[in-house]
């Protein structure tokens, strides 16, 4: 029965040897292509049992490394915070004459543009084409005062910021008979009986 005792004895502490010697390592390796060895996991990091014997690789890979291997979702654009939105030219009350002027509009943002970001400019309440233009040539314009204004709004229709109105005129030659007007005008006769 002694021996049978002893017997069982050495067994346990057998195993209990076994486990000890019994380790887990963590492998894993950094931006630079450098492989890391740690007691304990890491981001990534593969689980490496160590037996006492020549290491072995468990088949299950460890949570971080699960999490790891899934596609990240892109970080939120951050959204840009203008501190100035103006129309520089023309200026406001500038005069334009004949009907083949051209009125250059341009914009500048501060800080500039983000890249979600739209800038819109209206024509007297009318979009003009070029969407995220900086500069608009403007010809065949009216006679008359118009408003030029801009506004730059996010990728969700939302207004991040609006210029200030710039008023300019169109003036145009005055198109009546030139004989008809100046010192040359004589004031209407008298009717003879009236």
């Amino acid at each position: 029965m002694k021996t049978w005792l002893l017997l069982l004895g050495c067994l346990l502490a057998f195993a209990s040897s076994a486990q000890s010697s019994r380790r887990e390592v963590w492998q894993w390796k950094d931006a630079n292509g450098v492989t890391h060895f740690s007691d304990y996991p890491a981001p990534g990091a593969r689980k490496i049992v160590l037996n006492g014997s020549p290491a072995s690789t468990t088949a299950e890979p460890p949570a971080s490394a699960a999490v790891a291997a899934r596609p990240r979702a892109q970080p939120a654009a951050t959204e840009v915070v203008y501190e100035r939105l103006e129309i520089w030219s023309p200026e406001s009350g500038a005069n334009f004459f004949g009907a083949d002027a051209v009125v250059n509009v341009r914009i500048r943002a501060e800080p500039e543009l983000g890249p979600t970001d739209r800038l819109l400019t209206y024509l007297d309440g009318k979009l003009l084409p070029g969407e995220n233009a900086l500069e608009h040539s403007l010809s065949n314009v009216e006679r008359g005062a118009h408003s030029v204004t801009s506004v730059i709004v996010s990728r969700d229709g939302r207004e991040l910021i609006r210029s200030e109105p710039v008023v300019f005129h169109v003036r145009q030659p005055n198109i009546s008979n030139p004989r008809s007007q100046g010192p040359a005008v004589r004031p209407p006769q008298p009717r003879a009986g009236g």
